[in-house]
C-alpha cells in the first residue's frame, strides 16, 4: 500500500528519472486478480466490462434490446450479466454458455451451451424457466422470432431446430437442408410462404426458406455467382425478403450478391478493394452498409446496388458495423482500435469512440439506440452511451455561450448555463429543452442537480445562488452571497445543504429547506482564499482547498474545524473524498497529487506526474484508482502502489502529426476538436465535426471543464482545440492607459488612464466593474491593488496619493506629503506600508491603514521618481529616478543599501521586486532587462534586447516562477525567473504598451497601450497550442530520427521558444531528454538552436510559496473516530503508512529557509481559522466574528470546533503560522539541465549540453546552473570537462584607453571581481579612477575588457571550481584554458600571493637554521654530554636553534594534519608533496630530541644519517614553494617533468648494472689474488653484492680498475663481459638519455605554461584549506563575475616594401633552383631532352610555366655546358643569398623604429584627445568593437596625418583656454 512521505529517503537526482512517471515502462507488470469482478466501471461515456482472462476470450457478447443488459463472457468461464446502468453484476452463468439472445420484448432470453443446450430464462427472476433442448451436433446459430413465440437454432450438421417459447416444446427439425454449418437462421412472415425459417449455410452457397410448421423446404436459392468462393457470410431484412451475401476472400469477381428470396433474383457488385468484413441492411432493407480492407464504408442502394455515399475516416480495415433503428446513424470498427459513429445521410464522422488498443471485431446497437456495444479481439466489451453526441452537439451549438454544464444522477437530464445568465435543461434522451430561463444578471459560474434530480442549483457572476425546480424551472430560492461572483455550487449528498465558493476566498453554506436568502455559515481562511470545496459523502463535512496549499476541513453542522492538513508546495486547485471519506485527494498547481488519511490527518502519499495545474481529481467507485486531470494530460494512478497506470495526453493536432495507435499505457489523444474523457471507463470520445470559426472566443472551451453527474464520483473531463489563442482587447472609452496592475484571485485588473480615472475590469467576464473619477486634475499616473483585493491605491498628477475602497468610490485614505505630481506607488503585499514617489525625486513611506508617514526620502534622487517598488513584508524598497539612479533602500533606517546605477547601461525606466523579495527586475530604454538578485547582492542576469525599443513595464507572479515585460514595439514577453529564456511573446498590434501585469498564479497577462487598449493573454490558451514537453519528448523518443527531426524543426518554426516550453513542475523538453538518458533526442533539440541565440533555459525556477505551519493542541479527551484521546501524535497511523509517527508530511524547509527569519528575508504572520457564527457584516450578512478587527491577527485564535464522523465534540485550539519558503537547492538542482544529465549517466547527453552552452545557445541565468555543477562534471567526465572550458572562451565586453601604469604583471592585464557585468565603462571607472585628471603627459595603452562567464567561478570552500578540478583528474591542459587562467590569477593576486610569500620566507629562515643545525651537528664534540654541551656557547646556540626548529616543525604538522582532515586521507596523499611533507615532518620531528638527549649521537650512530637525509628533504622542499612563483616555478616544473620521463631509462640501467654486476662477481670469485678477493665485489674477503653494485656505478661514472681482471680464472670472459657493459652503458644508454631528454624537453616546454598554473592552482588550493573561518568567511562574500583588462594584441597589418617582397620572392627562387640543379646533376649527362620544345637558352629551357616564378623545373634536355653556367650563376646567387639576412634584420631594426615614433605620436594624440574631452567635461569614452571605426593603411598614421591631428588639438585646445 502506501509509503508514508519522508518514511524513505530518495535522493531527488536518482528520482529525476521517474519524475513525471514512466507508464510506457510498465509493460512487464502484470495483475493477478483473486477474486471475481462484481461491477463494471460505469462512466458518464461508457461502461468497461471487466477485462477477460487472457486465456479464455470472451464468447459471447451481446446487448439486450432495451439496451439495459450486456452479456459478456461464456465458454470457457462463466457467462456475465451486466446492468448497463450501473454497471453492478445481475448474473452469473456457470454452463460454458457460447450464446445468448435476448427477446425483443425484453422479457426472456436464451443461452445455448457448448454441450448442444438450450435453456430460457426469465429476465426478471434470472432464473431458468425451462430447458428446451439439446442438439448433440453442436450449435452454429442461435435467434428469436420477432414476435418472440419462437426460437431457432442452427447446428454445424446443416439441421435447424425451432421451439415454442410458450410451451418449451419442439416445434418442428429441419434436418439436410445445408451441407454443412448453418450460419444464420430466423423466423420471418413472407407473403407467399407464411410463417416460415429462412437459413443460410456457411459453405454450401445456399439459402433455404422452410416451412415453419411442416418443415418441408419451400425454395433453394444458390448463389452461383460466388461459388468459387471459400467463406461467405449472410445478412438478412426484417422482412426476410432479402439476403445480402458476401465473399470474406480476396477474389477479382463480385464480392457482395443481394437476393430476393420471393423472386430469387440476385444482383451483385465488386464493392471493396480486397475483403469485404461486413455488410448490413438498414432496418427498412432499403440500403446496405458494407466495410471493407480499403478502410472505407459503403451505403449501396438494395434494389440496384447503386454506391449513394463513401465514408472515409478509418486508419486500417473497417472490421464491422452496424446501423440503428432510425437508420440515421452507422457504427463502425477498424483496425485502428476506434470506434466511429457517421451520419448514414451524408456520411460524414461525427464521433470517434476510444477506449481499446485492440482491433474492433464487434460493434451493435441497442434497439432505444442509445447504446452502443463494441468488442475487441481480445474479448474486451465497452458499451457507449449515445449521450456523447448530444454533448458535443450542445457544446457545438453554443460554443459561444455556454458558460457551465451538469448532468443528473441518471444522465437524463442535462442543466446548462450561459454566458448572459440564462439557463437551460435538456432532456437527453429525447435531446429536447424542457425549460430556459434567466436566472442571473452575469455569467452563469456552475451549476449541480441534487441526488434526487428534483432539484438544480445555479451560481453566477452576480455573487448569488438560484435554486430552482427541475421540472418547471422556477425559482424555490435565490441565495444571497457576497459582493463577488459565486464561482462554485454543490448540492451536500443528503441534499440538505448547498455550498458555494466565492471569487473572495469565502465558502458559503445554505439550508435548501429553509426560506432564509442568507447563508448559515461562511467558512474562511484569513491566511489564504479557498478556491474549491467538496462534500464528504456522509454530508457532515466540508472541505476547502486553499491557495496556500492547505485543506481546511470544517464540521458541516456546526462550521468548527475539523482539521488542517498540510503538505501542499503550492496552491490546492481541487479536492475528491473517496467513496467512504476515508481518503481524501488534494490536486495542486504543480501537477502533484497528495492523498491524506481523515482519520489520521496524515499526508500518506504525493504523486507527481501531470503537466499542468489540476483541474480535477476523483477517485473510481471502487476507490481502487485515482485520475488526475489537467489541461493536457489525464493520469490514472494505482491508489495501493501509488504508480501511474496510464496516461492520456491531450494535443492539438490540426495538421495530423500526432496521429499513432493507441498504446496501452501512454495514449496521444492527438485532435483539433472537442474530446471527451470518462475516467471511470477510461473512455475518450472525439467530435469529428470541426468549429471551423477561427475567430471563436469560447469561454467554455477555452480552457478545460468537467461535468459532474451528481454527487456520485462520475465526472467527465471536457477538452477542446477548438477557440482562437488571440489576446482578448479591451477598448476603453478613456486616454491612454498609464498602469495595471492585477488581484490576488486572478480576476480584477485595475487600470489608471491618462485622464485621471481608475477602471476595475474582469478579465475572467470580460467587463468593466467598476469605474472611479481619482484624479482630476491631471492623468492617473499609478494605480495598485490590495492583497484582499478590496482597496485600490492611486497617485497622479494632482500630487495626491488615495486608497480607495472601489466597490463604494470612496476614498479611505488620503496620504499628503507630496506637493508636485506624483509618478508612481506602490503597496506591500504582506505588510502595512505604501510608498510613492514625485516629480522632485521625493519618496514617501506611509503605514497603509493608519496614513502615518514612516520614512521620507526627500533627496532620494535629483530628478522625477519614475518607478517605485516596495519589497512583500515593506522593509525595503527599489527606485528608478528620471537622473538614471536605481537605488535600494531600507525603510526603516532611511538609508540607500545598494546603488544599481553602475549596472544600467541605458536610461533605467521601470523597476519592481519579485513576491519574495530576492529579485529586482529593471527595465531600460535600450530593450534591455537586467535581474538584480537582493539576497546575494549581485546581478543575476540580463535579458539583452528582450523588446525593441523601451521596455515600460515589468511584473512578477506571484510564485516568482516567471515574470513579463512590455515595451514600446507592443509586445509582451514572458521570462523564466530563473535562467532568464524566454517562454512565450505576444505581438498584441495595440500600439505602444505602458504597462504589464501578470497575474498572480501566471495564468493571465495584461498590459495597456498609449491608445486606451486593455490586451489580456491567456497562458493557459497559448500553451495549449504547442505540445506538452514530456508528450513531445516520448513523441520524438519512439519515433525514426528522421520524421522526429523533420516534425520538430516544422514545429520550432511555428514557436521560437518550444524549447523552453515549460510544464507544471518547470521541466522543458530537453529536461525530460537529458533525465531520461536519450542522447538522440537531446541532440535533436540542443543542434536545432543556432549559435549565439542565447535563449535555451537550462534551469528552471522553483516555485515560491506561502507554506503554512499547523498547530493543533486539543484540550479535552475523546478520539476522533470514538477511541481514545491524546495528543496528534498519538493517533493511531494509516495501516498504509506502516506505523509510527509521521515524519514526512510536510516538505521539509531548507536551514536557510528556517533561519532567516531575524534577517528580513522572511515574512511570517499568524492567523486563526474559524467557524464564523455571530456577528453581521457591513451587508447584514451572517458572517460572524470579523477577524479583520485586529490587524495584529497573531494574537487571533480559534475558539472551539467539532469533529466530523462521529458526533463526538472536542476543543481544538488551531494555530496557523505562514512563512515564504525559501528555495530549496535540491529541488532546483532537479530542474538544473546539467545535473539531469549527470544523472542520467550518459556522457552523449552531458557532451550535448556542455556544447550547447560553448555554443553561447543558453541564456545568462543558466550558466548558474552549470558553475553549480561543474564539481560533479569534473570528478565524473574530467576530459569533457577539460574541453568545455577549453571551448568556453571569455565574453568580450568592449574596449577601453586606459593609463599604461594600470597594467601589472608579466602578462600586463588588470582583473578584479563585481557583482556587474554590464556597463564596461562604470565598471572600471571607479576602479582605475579614470575619472580623475592627472597634469602632465599620460600614455594611454589599448585595452579589451573580457568577463569569465561561468557565475561565482572565483568561490572558496571545499566545493569551489578550483579546488575541484584540482582534486579530480582533469588534464594539466584545463589549467591553461581562458577561465581557469582568469580565476588562478586573481586569486594568486588577491590573497595566495601574499601568504605563500610569507610562508616562503618563513620557511627560506627555517631551512637556514636547520642547515646551521647541520653544520654545527658536523663541528661539535659528541663525546662531550648534554650538560658539558650547553656549557659551550656552540651547544646552547645549536640547542636553541633545535627548539625552534622542533617547534617550527611541529606547526608544520599541525597545518598538514589540518589539511588532512579537511580533504580527507586519500585525497590528501594523492599529491607527491603532500607525501614528501609527511615524511620530511616526521623526520625531522624526531631529530632536535633525539640531538638534545644525546641518543644515536655516536660514531655509527643513527642520527648522523638522519641529519643527512633530512638536509637533502628539507632544501628540496624550498622547490615546493618556488613553484608559486613565475621566475623559478616554470623551471622547477620543468626539471620535474623532465626527471620523470627518465623513469624508464633509470629502469634499463638498473637491469644492465644488477645482470652484469652479478655476472662479474660470479667470474670474481676464483681470483689468483692472495690478499683476497677484488675489492670492487668483495668486502673483506666475502662476495658482497653491494659492493659490486656500487663498482658497477662507478663503472657508469668512468671511475674503473680492470686490474682485478688479470687474476680472474676466467680473464677473457670477464673482460668481454666488463667491455659489453660499458658499450651498453656509456654509448648506448647514456645517448638515449640524451635523445630522450631533448624530446622530453620539448614536449614539456609547449605544457610547461599549463603545468606551472596547476602547481599554482594546488598551492592557491592549500591556502584556501588552511584559512581561519574569519578569512573564509571574508572572501565567501566575493563577487561573483570575473572582469579582465588586457592589451589588444593585433598583427602587422602594413605592405611588405618592394626590396621585402622581391627578397623574398628571390629566395623562394633560388631554393627552387637549388632543387633542380640537385636532380640535373644527379641525373645522366649529354642525354637529349625528349619533351615538349620551350624557350630558347639555358634560363629559358630551365624556367617553363605560365607565370615564370620559378614552379615548374625541366632538366631533361640540360647539356653539360648549359649545367655549367647554371652552376657558376647559382654560386652568385648564393653568395647573394648569404647577404640577405643581415640586409633583412637592417631593415627590420628601421621599422621597428618608425614603429615606435609612430607609436609615441599616437600617444600624443590620445592625451591631447583626452585634454580635450576634460576640457569640454566630458569622461573617456568606450570604445566597443562593433562600433569601432575600420582601421584605415593598417591602424597606423601618416607622418602628415599625426602632425595634422597634432596641430588641431592643439588649436583647439589654446583656444578652449
Amino acid at each position: 500500500m502506501f509509503s508514508r512521505a519522508g518514511a524513505t529517503q530518495v535522493q531527488p537526482l536518482a528520482g529525476a528519472d521517474d519524475f513525471f512517471g514512466r507508464p510506457d515502462m510498465m509493460a512487464g507488470n502484470s495483475v493477478t486478480h483473486t477474486r471475481m469482478p462484481t461491477k463494471c466501471n460505469s462512466g458518464l461515456l461508457a461502461l468497461k466490462v471487466p477485462d477477460p482472462p487472457q486465456f479464455a476470450p470472451s464468447a459471447v457478447c451481446a446487448i439486450s434490446a432495451d439496451g439495459k443488459i450486456a452479456a459478456v463472457g461464456g465458454r470457457d468461464i462463466e457467462l456475465f450479466l451486466w446492468d448497463v446502468d450501473t454497471g453492478d453484476l445481475l448474473s452469473k452463468i456457470r454452463g460454458h454458455d457460447i450464446f445468448w439472445v435476448g427477446s425483443h420484448d425484453n422479457t426472456f432470453f436464451i443461452t445455448c451451451q457448448e454441450d448442444g443446450k438450450v435453456l430460457l430464462w426469465d429476465r426478471s427472476t434470472m432464473r431458468t424457466t425451462v430447458t428446451l433442448g439439446e442438439v448433440t451436433e453442436g450449435i452454429t446459430c442461435c435467434h428469436i422470432a420477432a414476435e418472440n413465440d419462437f426460437v431457432v437454432v442452427g447446428s454445424s450438421k446443416g439441421n435447424l431446430y425451432t421451439w415454442d417459447t410458450d410451451t418449451g416444446t419442439v416445434a418442428h427439425m429441419y434436418e439436410a437442408g445445408h451441407k454443412g454449418p448453418v450460419q444464420f437462421a430466423q423466423v420471418y412472415n413472407l407473403p407467399s410462404y407464411g410463417r416460415c425459417v429462412v437459413s443460410c449455410g456457411a459453405k454450401d452457397h445456399t439459402v433455404v426458406v422452410w416451412d415453419l410448421l411442416s418443415g418441408e423446404p419451400r425454395a433453394l436459392i444458390e448463389i452461383k455467382e460466388l461459388e468459387h468462393a471459400k467463406n461467405l457470410r449472410y445478412d438478412v431484412t426484417r422482412d426476410g425478403a432479402r439476403v445480402v451475401v458476401w465473399c470474406t476472400d480476396s477474389v477479382p469477381f463480385p464480392n457482395l450478391v443481394v437476393v430476393d428470396v420471393m423472386s430469387q433474383n440476385k444482383i451483385s457488385v465488386y464493392c471493396h478493394e480486397g475483403l469485404v468484413r461486413q455488410a448490413v441492411f438498414t432496418p427498412n432493407g432499403d440500403r446496405i452498409v458494407s466495410s471493407g480492407n480499403d478502410n472505407k464504408l459503403q451505403v449501396w442502394d438494395t434494389f440496384s446496388l447503386e454506391n449513394l455515399v463513401t465514408m472515409t475516416g478509418h486508419e486500417g480495415s473497417v472490421l464491422c458495423c452496424a446501423v440503428n433503428e432510425a437508420a440515421t446513424r452507422v457504427v463502425s470498427g477498424g483496425e485502428d482500435c476506434a470506434v466511429r459513429l457517421w451520419s448514414l445521410e451524408d456520411g460524414k464522422q461525427l464521433l470517434a469512440f476510444q477506449a481499446q488498443d485492440e482491433p474492433i471485431k464487434t460493434v451493435q446497437f441497442s434497439s432505444s439506440g442509445q447504446k452502443i456495444l463494441s468488442c475487441d479481439v481480445t474479448g474486451r466489451v465497452y458499451v457507449w452511451s449515445m449521450h456523447a453526441e448530444f454533448l458535443t452537439n450542445l457544446m457545438r451549438r453554443y460554443a459561444d455561450n455556454i458558460s457551465a454544464v451538469t448532468m443528473s444522477n441518471d444522465m437524463k437530464l442535462c442543466l446548462v448555463g450561459c454566458n448572459n445568465g440564462r439557463v437551460m435543461l435538456w432532456d437527453v434522451e429525447r435531446r429536447e429543452s424542457m425549460w430556459e430561463y434567466t436566472h442571473h444578471t452575469g455569467r452563469v459560474e456552475a451549476a449541480a442537480f441534487n441526488s434526487m434530480r428534483d432539484m438544480c442549483a445555479t451560481a453566477g457572476a452576480d455573487g448569488r445562488i438560484v435554486l430552482l425546480f427541475a421540472d418547471s424551472g422556477k425559482q424555490a430560492n435565490s441565495f444571497l452571497g457576497a459582493e463577488e461572483p459565486m464561482m462554485t455550487v454543490q448540492f451536500s449528498p443528503d441534499d440538505e445543504r448547498i455550498a458555494g465558493c466565492a471569487a473572495d476566498g469565502k465558502l458559503y453554506l445554505y439550508q435548501t429547506a429553509g426560506s432564509s436568502r442568507k447563508p448559515k455559515a461562511v467558512l474562511r481562511s484569513n491566511v489564504a482564499r479557498i478556491l474549491n470545496h467538496v462534500w464528504s459523502p456522509n454530508s457532515k463535512l466540508v472541505a476547502g482547498s486553499c491557495s496556500d496549499g492547505t485543506m481546511m476541513v470544517w464540521n458541516a453542522s456546526s462550521g468548527g474545524i475539523h482539521s488542517v492538513l498540510e503538505g501542499a508546495a503550492a496552491a490546492a486547485t481541487c479536492c475528491c473524498f473517496d467513496l467512504i471519506g476515508k481518503l481524501l485527494a488534494v490536486g495542486t498547481v504543480l501537477g502533484s497529487t497528495l492523498l491524506y488519511n481523515l482519520e489520521t490527518s496524515e499526508l500518506l502519499v504525493e504523486l507527481k506526474g501531470n503537466a499542468s495545474p489540476l483541474k480535477e481529481v476523483v477517485f473510481n467507485q471502487e476507490t481502487s484508482q485515482l485520475t488526475t486531470m489537467c489541461s493536457r494530460q489525464a493520469a490514472v494512478w494505482d491508489v495501493a502502489t501509488a504508480s501511474k497506470i496510464r496516461v492520456f495526453d491531450f494535443v492539438m493536432d490540426k495538421a495530423g502529426d500526432f496521429k499513432s495507435p493507441p498504446h496501452p499505457y501512454r495514449w496521444a489523444v492527438a485532435h483539433n476538436s472537442t474530446v471527451l474523457f470518462d475516467h471511470e471507463s477510461e473512455a475518450l470520445v472525439l467530435d469529428m465535426l470541426t468549429i471551423d470559426d477561427p475567430l471563436l472566443r469560447s469561454y467554455y472551451l477555452a480552457d478545460v471543464q468537467t461535468i459532474a453527474s451528481g454527487f456520485n464520483h462520475r465526472k467527465l473531463l471536457v477538452w477542446s482545440a477548438a477557440g482562437s489563442n488571440a489576446p482578448d482587447k479591451f477598448h476603453t472609452t478613456h486616454d491612454a492607459i498609464t498602469s495595471t496592475h492585477f488581484s490576488h484571485d486572478d480576476r480584477l485588473v485595475v487600470m489608471g488612464t491618462q485622464d485621471g480615472n481608475v477602471v476595475v475590469y474582469d478579465v475572467v467576464h470580460g467587463e468593466t466593474v467598476e469605474m472611479i473619477v481619482g484624479h482630476q486634475n491631471g492623468p492617473c499616473r499609478c494605480v495598485k491593488l490590495s492583497a484582499d483585493n478590496r482597496e485600490v491605491l492611486s497617485s497622479g498628477a494632482d500630487s495626491k496619493v488615495v486608497l480607495w475602497d472601489w466597490r463604494k468610490r470612496a476614498p479611505l485614505r488620503i496620504y499628503s506629503g507630496h506637493f508636485v505630481s506624483i509618478g508612481c506607488c506602490d503597496i506591500s503585499a504582506q505588510g502595512n506600508r505604501v510608498v510613492s514617489g514625485d516629480n522632485h525625486g521625493m519618496i514617501c513611506v506611509w503605514e497603509k491603514d493608519s496614513g502615518n508617514s514612516v520614512q521620507t526620502l526627500p533627496l532620494a534622487h535629483s530628478k522625477a521618481v519614475l518607478s517605485v517598488s516596495i519589497s512583500a513584508d515593506g522593509s525595503t524598497i527599489a527606485s528608478v529616478g528620471a537622473d538614471d539612479k536605481v537605488s535600494i533602500w531600507n525603510v526603516d533606517i532611511g538609508i540607500e543599501l545598494v546603488s544599481l546605477t553602475a549596472a544600467m547601461e541605458s536610461h533605467p525606466l521601470y523597476c519592481s521586486f519579485s513576491p519574495d523579495g530576492n529579485k529586482l527586475a529593471v527595465t531600460e530604454s535600450n530593450g534591455n532587462v537586467m535581474v538584480w538578485n537582493v539576497a546575494a547582492g549581485c546581478q543575476w542576469y540580463m535579458i539583452y534586447q528582450a523588446h525593441k525599443g523601451k521596455v515600460t513595464g515589468c511584473s512578477w507572479s506571484a510564485d516568482c516562477r516567471k515574470f513579463t515585460t512590455c515595451g514600446t514595439d507592443s509586445v509582451t514577453a514572458v521570462w523564466d525567473a530563473e535562467g532568464g529564456q524566454p517562454l512565450f511573446k505576444f505581438n498584441l498590434k495595440a500600439g505602444p504598451l505602458t504597462s504589464c501585469a501578470v497575474s498572480p498564479s501566471g495564468l493571465y497577462v495584461a498590459a495597456g497601450s498609449t491608445t486606451g487598449t486593455l490586451s489580456v493573454s491567456n497562458l493557459a490558451m497559448a500553451s495549449r497550442s504547442t505540445p506538452e514537453p514530456s508528450f513531445l519528448f516520448h513523441w520524438l523518443a519512439t519515433h525514426e530520427l528522421k520524421q522526429s527531426n523533420f516534425l520538430w524543426m516544422r514545429l520550432l518554426a511555428m514557436y521560437p521558444y518550444l524549447t523552453n516550453v515549460q510544464d507544471a513542475q518547470g521541466w522543458s523538453i530537453a529536461l525530460h531528454a537529458l533525465s531520461r538518458g536519450n542522447a538522440e533526442v537531446s541532440n535533436l533539440i540542443l543542434d536545432s538552436l543556432s549559435n549565439d541565440c542565447g535563449i535555451l533555459g537550462l534551469i528552471s525556477a522553483v516555485p515560491f510559496a506561502i507554506a503554512t505551519r499547523v498547530k493543533i493542541h486539543q484540550e479535552e479527551t475523546g478520539g476522533l473516530f470514538g477511541g481514545g484521546g491524546g495528543d496528534k501524535a498519538a493517533r493511531p497511523t494509516s495501516a498504509w503508512g506502516g506505523g509510527g509517527e509521521r515524519s514526512g508530511g510536510a516538505r521539509p524547509r531548507t536551514a536557510l529557509g528556517t533561519g532567516s527569519m531575524a534577517d528580513g528575508n522572511k515574512s511570517a504572520r499568524r492567523a486563526s481559522l474559524a467557524f464564523l457564527g455571530g456577528g453581521k457584516d457591513d451587508d447584514g450578512q451572517l458572517l460572524g466574528p470579523d477577524m479583520r478587527q485586529n490587524s495584529n491577527l497573531r494574537d487571533v485564535l480559534v475558539q472551539k470546533s467539532k469533529a466530523s464522523f462521529s458526533q463526538n465534540l472536542k476543543k481544538v485550539a488551531v494555530e496557523m503560522v505562514t512563512e515564504a519558503r525559501d528555495h530549496d537547492q535540491m529541488a532546483l538542482i532537479q530542474n538544473n539541465a546539467v545535473a539531469l544529465a549527470l544523472n542520467s549517466k550518459s556522457s552523449e547527453c552531458v557532451q550535448a549540453v556542455l556544447d550547447s552552452a560553448a555554443s553561447n545557445k543558453v541564456s545568462w541565468g543558466s550558466y548558474h546552473a552549470i558553475t553549480d555543477m561543474m564539481p560533479s562534471l569534473a570528478l565524473r567526465y574530467p576530459i569533457m570537462c577539460y574541453h568545455f572550458l577549453a571551448a568556453l572562451n571569455l565574453r568580450h565586453l568592449g574596449d577601453l584607453e586606459v593609463p599604461v601604469a594600470v597594467l601589472k604583471g608579466l602578462d600586463r592585464s588588470v582583473i578584479r571581481t563585481a557583482p556587474i557585468f554590464t556597463n564596461v565603462k562604470n565598471l572600471w571607472q571607479g576602479h582605475l579612477k579614470l575619472h580623475e585628471v592627472k597634469f602632465g603627459p599620460q600614455p594611454y595603452a589599448h585595452v579589451k575588457a573580457s568577463m569569465v562567464r561561468l557565475p561565482y567561478a572565483c568561490s572558496i570552500g571545499r566545493d569551489s571550481l578550483l579546488q575541484t578540478l584540482v582534486e579530480s583528474d582533469v588534464p594539466v591542459k584545463v589549467y591553461g584554458t581562458p577561465t581557469l587562467r582568469a580565476i588562478i590569477k586573481h586569486k594568486w593576486r588577491l590573497y595566495a600571493r601574499r601568504k605563500l610569500l610569507v610562508r616562503s620566507l618563513i620557511y627560506v629562515f627555517y631551512v637556514i637554521m636547520f642547515t646551521v643545525t647541520g653544520v654545527l651537528f658536523s663541528m661539535e664534540n659528541h663525546a662531550l654530554t648534554m650538560s658539558q654541551y650547553w656549557a659551550t656557547a656552540a651547544g646552547k646556540a645549536h640547542f636553541i636553534i633545535d627548539g625552534y626548529i622542533f617547534a617550527q616543525t611541529a606547526w608544520y604538522a599541525w597545518t598538514e594534519l589540518s589539511q588532512m582532515y579537511a580533504i580527507g586521507l586519500s585525497m590528501y596523499f594523492k599529491s607527491y608533496w603532500n607525501t614528501f611533507d609527511t615524511t620530511m615532518i616526521t623526520l625531522v620531528l624526531i631529530i632536535p630530541p633525539l640531538h638534545v638527549i644525546r641518543l644515536t649521537d655516536d660514531a655509527g650512530g643513527a642520527l648522523a644519517p638522519m641529519i643527512a637525509f633530512a638536509m637533502i628533504l628539507v632544501w628540496f622542499k624550498s622547490l615546493f614553494y618556488g613553484l608559486a612563483f613565475e621566475p623559478f616555478g616554470p623551471i622547477v616544473n620543468m626539471v620535474f617533468q623532465v626527471a620523470r620521463a627518465i623513469r624508464q631509462f633509470c629502469v634499463m640501467l638498473f637491469m644492465c648494472m644488477c645482470s652484469f654486476g652479478v655476472a662479474l662477481m660470479v667470474l670474481s670469485q676464483y681470483s689468483q689474488f692472495t690478499t683476497g678477493r677484488p675489492e670492487q665485489f668483495s668486502r673483506d674477503g666475502t662476495q658482497d653484492f653491494g659492493r659490486t653494485m656500487f663498482t658497477m656505478w662507478r663503472g657508469v661514472l668512468g671511475q674503473f680498475d680492470i686490474a682485478w681482471a688479470w687474476g680472474s680464472t676466467w680473464q677473457e670472459l670477464s673482460l668481454i663481459f666488463f667491455s659489453g657493459f660499458m658499450f651498453l652503458v656509456q654509448i648506448l644508454l647514456l645517448n638515449m638519455l640524451i635523445a630522450l631528454m631533448r624530446e622530453v624537453y620539448n614536449r614539456v616546454k609547449h605544457t610547461e605554461e599549463d603545468v606551472f598554473l596547476k602547481g599554482r592552482a594546488s598551492l592557491i588550493v592549500e591556502v584556501e584549506t588552511l584559512m581561519a573561518r574569519k578569512q573564509l568567511e571574508r572572501y565567501a562574500n566575493m563577487p561573483p563575475y570575473v572582469h579582465l583588462l588586457t592589451p589588444v594584441r593585433r598583427g602587422d597589418t602594413r605592405e611588405r616594401s618592394g626590396i621585402e617582397a622581391r627578397l623574398e620572392k628571390l629566395e623562394q627562387m633560388l631554393m627552387k633552383l637549388q632543387d633542380a640543379l640537385d636532380q640535373g646533376l644527379s641525373g645522366p649527362r649529354g642525354q637529349g631532352g625528349g619533351g615538349p620544345s620551350g624557350p630558347s637558352g639555358p634560363v629559358g629551357q630551365l624556367i617553363t610555366g605560365d607565370h615564370g616564378d620559378g614552379s615548374n623545373i625541366n632538366t631533361a634536355g640540360l647539356t653539360q655546358e648549359q649545367l655549367n653556367l647554371i652552376q657558376m650563376q647559382a654560386g652568385k646567387l648564393k653568395e647573394m643569398e648569404d647577404q640577405f639576412p643581415a640586409v633583412i634584420r637592417q631593415l627590420d631594426r628601421v621599422q621597428r623604429s618608425v614603429n615606435n615614433q609612430e607609436l609615441r605620436l599616437e600617444g600624443v594624440v590620445t592625451v591631447l584627445r583626452d585634454i580635450e574631452n576634460l576640457l569640454r567635461n566630458q569622461q573617456p569614452v568606450v570604445i566597443h568593437q562593433e562600433n569601432r571605426p575600420a582601421p584605415r593603411r593598417g591602424s597606423i598614421l601618416t607622418e602628415a596625418e599625426l602632425e595634422a591631428e597634432v596641430k588641431r588639438l592643439l588649436g583647439k585646445g589654446e583656444e578652449k583656454l
